[in-house]
């Protein structure tokens, strides 16, 4: 596994952390996006992540567009509920007709190349049905649970922000011959318009958490209250691996700050209310009403679009409407009180079928660690092995066999290099060697390691690893060593 962003398989700049896959668009956006477009006109991608996103932005409606991110072109099993069906996540499943499933994550953040307005809005309207509506009376329960929302959405609504990032057009590789300037603020270019939730409030400044992907690339980053008022934003650190940053501004006329819940007690079923911008600043503060669909549902991630997952992560689904715009805002319980923050949805099955109502968050558990971690150190730290990995699933089986003297068929990661003076060397690790187990734990893939190392292990603990050398089985023991990203 690489044990920093310069070291490991998949080799991560400050601007790509989470990079989409393919485009099919008129207009491109940036570089780095290497992800699907379905649009017009695109927005920028200076964050070399994935973007899904009806475009938007912030001044002129150039277009809407969904964009496929990295996250995305996942395959997926949507029949494995249960935490020990997880590993299976990464290879490909069939639905009842045998029809191969692949879902793509759509990030809901917007990447502009100017912004949705009003007139962009009803532009959508235009043409729609009117039909007449009988109005039938609501029930009393049905009128305490409409009260109960509101009494919840007014309690948080003000805790929720607009986060607007900003890049220089050099860096938009020619999207700015596209646009004009007419997304500018200055010398720089509106790229991205997402959320933002205020966590923290201490002295003369405020905390607030909004998702990696959505500040990913930006040179400026502008909060929005939810009164209009426009602060600028220092980000005092980001994490790729759960995709959460945490922003820092004037508490001035801040007034509210968000309530967390215990994520570990939401249950299946209950109401779930979702706060954010969709398409924009726009309409900010914008509510939407759902239901959790399920905990602990486990994501694999391709970070640098290699085609080997590098990480599960671990999220809350809810069918409460998660639209571009809404990426790092907050979702609520009937209490008011923060069930996690919004990251992405599922946006088709596979071409021509499109999904609704699949909805992924971060647990406020989470937030809560990641964003402490980052308000004081501006990173986060993690064990780590001090080697390269490569999947034995993107290597030619034959080569493997006889290069590695390995069964390809029992899984396991193999070591691409082991970095001078790490714990890899220290434990006689060396190139080519095939990690097959942790402590009691089978390694399939490097996501397992990873997922092994981030959540069941500490700096300086020591593991038992089994691995394979030229056919053979050995075991060792390894201290582990910090990896700070």
């Amino acid at each position: 596994m690489n044990d920093n962003k310069n070291t490991e398989n998949e080799e991560l700049n400050n601007n790509s952390a989470r990079p989409a896959d393919n485009f099919e668009a008129t207009n491109h956006s940036k570089e780095s996006n290497k992800g699907n477009f379905e649009t017009t006109n695109h927005n920028k991608e200076s964050n070399k992540e994935n973007f899904g996103a009806t475009n938007h932005g912030k001044e002129s409606n150039k277009g809407n567009f969904e964009a496929y991110s990295s996250k995305e072109n996942i395959e997926n099993n949507i029949s494995k509920d249960s935490a020990n069906n997880q590993a299976n996540f990464n290879e490909e499943v069939k639905n009842k007709n045998n029809v191969n499933l692949k879902y793509a994550l759509m990030f809901a953040t917007v990447f502009a190349l100017g912004g949705l307005s009003v007139f962009g809005v009803q532009g959508f309207m235009q043409g729609a049905k009117i039909v007449q509506i009988s109005k039938v009376a609501p029930s009393a329960q049905e009128e305490a649970s409409e009260t109960t929302n509101i009494n919840a959405v007014s309690k948080s609504k003000d805790a929720v922000v607009s986060v607007v990032s900003y890049a220089s057009p050099k860096n938009l590789s020619g999207l700015s011959n596209i646009i004009g300037d007419k997304a500018k603020k200055g010398d720089l270019q509106a790229i991205a318009n997402g959320s933002g939730v205020i966590y923290k409030k201490d002295g003369s400044y405020a905390y607030v958490v909004t998702n990696h992907h959505v500040i990913n690339g930006a040179e400026k980053v502008d909060v929005v209250l939810s009164d209009g008022t426009s602060v600028s934003a220092e980000i005092l650190g980001s994490d790729i691996w759960t995709d959460l940053t945490v922003l820092k501004i004037s508490a001035e006329n801040v007034k509210v700050i968000m309530a967390f819940s215990n994520s570990d007690e939401v249950a299946v079923g209950q109401t779930a209310l979702a706060i954010g911008s969709p398409l924009g600043l726009s309409l900010s503060n914008s509510v939407t009403r759902g239901i959790v669909s399920s905990k602990e549902r486990q994501i694999p991630i391709d970070i640098n679009n290699d085609g080997s997952y590098d990480w599960y992560q671990t999220v809350i689904q809810t069918d409460a409407a998660i639209n571009p715009g809404n990426s790092g805002g907050a979702l609520i319980n009937s209490s008011g009180e923060l069930i996690g923050i919004n990251e992405l949805k599922i946006s088709n099955v596979r071409e021509g079928i499109s999904a609704e109502g699949i909805g992924f968050v971060i647990p406020a558990n989470e937030v809560k660690i990641i964003a402490e971690q980052l308000e004081k150190n501006g990173k986060v730290s993690r064990p780590a092995l001090g080697v390269q990995l490569a999947s034995l699933s993107t290597i030619n089986k034959n080569l493997a066999e006889e290069k590695l003297n390995y069964d390809t068929s029992k899984k396991g990661v193999v070591i691409k290099s082991v970095e001078a003076g790490s714990a890899a060397e220290k434990s006689n690790l060396k190139d080519y060697d095939i990690i097959t187990k942790i402590n009691d734990t089978n390694i399939e893939s490097i996501a397992d390691l990873r997922k092994y190392l981030f959540e069941k292990t500490k700096i300086g603990e020591t593991i038992n690893i089994t691995y394979y050398r030229q056919g053979k089985e050995y075991q060792t023991k390894l201290t582990l060593a910090r990896l700070d990203q």
